[in-house]
């Protein structure tokens, strides 16, 4: 079985977030952010590369500066990936260490 074949809790993807990922739910369409706030599709790109943000939870994150340099974080998804390291965290993490 694929790792993309394993269906997770609600609880699962958050967990996994927290370890600083991007966690996508494929059946309510939204992604996890390490903090566990929700992200919700923005746009389908070109590519076919769906878009998700959350400009307002972004904006009031106290955790943005490991996340991004911008105001607001947006995380594009090809079609069948279910999660996607979120390098900034990652590497801000191992310098807290």
């Amino acid at each position: 079985m694929k790792k993309d074949d394993i269906t997770l809790t609600e609880e699962q993807m958050r967990e996994r977030a927290a370890e600083g990922y991007f966690i996508r739910d494929l059946e309510k369409d939204r992604v996890y952010c390490p903090t566990g706030e929700i992200l919700r599709k923005k746009s389908t790109r070109k590519n076919g590369d769906i878009r998700y943000a959350n400009k307002m939870a972004c904006k009031q994150c106290e955790h943005r500066s490991k996340c991004t340099r911008s105001i607001w974080k947006e995380v594009d998804f090809p079609e069948n990936v279910r999660e996607m390291r979120n390098i900034n965290w990652l590497k801000s993490e191992e310098q807290a260490e």
